[in-house]
């Protein structure tokens, strides 16, 4: 039978993050869980240019690709490689998975180690098969939820909500992504993209250092996904932990 389990204070907020580092390290102390065993990381280093030396056009015509590209998307599948940098301890780390997307709002992120998240439309699961535990949270949007590769659900309107910037003139297909909105989880958000703006790769820089770079491979689009695949159905067992 599954156990459901509602805390607050300290030890929730800690073991919420560690189970959402399997996509981006927000955890800064206390003692490991076993999802935070499993979070990885990798040095990431941002160039800047001047600004005058920056042609618009080009970093324009790269967004609007993108843009194009996944504003019509209905869903995806892809594999992952992912590599998370944690500030505090220094360390670098590489996982893989899969990754399944469907519009609107529904997200699957299966670890190759039992980490699974998901999201159905409402809420996120953070699922970890070695524990035996699994968290459910609520949002009210992607960003809240910690989950960096939701971005590409809402890649179809970038200029919306971030100010676009290229870090290198000569990359056109290279761009940093700053939120407009105050107080945003992330810093920045830097998108490699390809000749008709499909992601490539992504890597989230936070406001403690910490950064996740996530590259894609074998990308299949408009599968005609079931949404029976992104419904959560807890093992026996597990321990439901609300947030």
């Amino acid at each position: 039978m599954m156990s459901r389990k509602k805390l607050c204070g300290i030890k929730t907020d800690m073991f919420a993050r560690a189970a959402a580092c399997c996509v981006l390290l927000l955890v800064s102390g206390g003692t490991p869980s076993a999802a935070a065993e499993t979070a990885s990381v990798v040095t990431a280093t941002a160039v800047t240019v001047p600004s005058s030396s920056v042609p618009a056009a080009v970093g324009m015509d790269g967004v609007q690709a993108i843009e194009e590209h996944y504003r019509d998307l209905t869903d995806l599948t892809a594999r992952i490689v992912q590599k998370n940098f944690l500030k505090s301890v220094e360390k670098t780390q590489k996982f893989e998975g899969t990754l399944a997307i469907k519009r609107p709002g529904k997200l699957r992120l299966e670890y190759t180690n039992g980490q699974l998240i998901m999201i159905d439309g409402a809420e996120a699961w953070f699922y970890s098969k070695k524990s035996e535990q699994a968290i459910r949270r609520t949002f009210k949007d992607f960003e809240q939820a910690n989950i960096p590769v939701a971005f590409l659900l809402g890649a179809g309107a970038i200029r919306q909500d971030f100010a676009v910037s290229l870090p290198e003139a000569d990359k056109p297909r290279v761009l940093d992504l700053v939120p407009k909105r105050p107080g945003a989880a992330m810093k920045k958000l830097r998108l490699y993209s390809d000749e008709i703006g499909k992601i490539t790769r992504m890597i989230v820089y936070d406001r403690s250092g910490n950064t996740s770079d996530v590259q894609f491979f074998d990308v299949r689009e408009g599968m005609g996904l079931d949404d029976a695949q992104f419904r959560f159905k807890a093992p026996k067992g597990t321990e439901i932990i609300e947030q």
